[in-house]
């Protein structure tokens, strides 16, 4: 509750000295990471139905398609050498 308290009053984001203006909005409050997780895929499936029918053209389905397929995680390579072999020497 305390943290629901809070959100509003969130006005900005500071990174390396520059400041970030946001808006926080609460779209669901549940027990779990898990509960959490499941709302979230719902609404994102809700929201990307809403956003395919408000299309005008297939050019702009398209261009939805392609930039959800061009969405991914990937594993970042450790750069600086500091992560250890696998094969037992260090």
């Amino acid at each position: 509750r305390l943290l629901c308290a809070a959100l509003p009053f969130v006005r900005y984001l500071e990174s390396r000295a520059q400041r970030y203006p946001c808006a926080l909005n609460t779209l669901h409050v549940g027990g779990t990471i898990r509960t959490c997780q499941k709302f979230l895929i719902q609404y994102n499936r809700r929201q990307l139905l809403m956003l395919l029918q408000n299309c005008t053209n297939e050019e702009e389905r398209q261009c939805i398609r392609k930039s959800l397929l061009s969405c991914s995680l990937t594993e970042e390579q450790s750069q600086s050498g500091d992560e250890e072999d696998d094969d037992g020497t260090e």
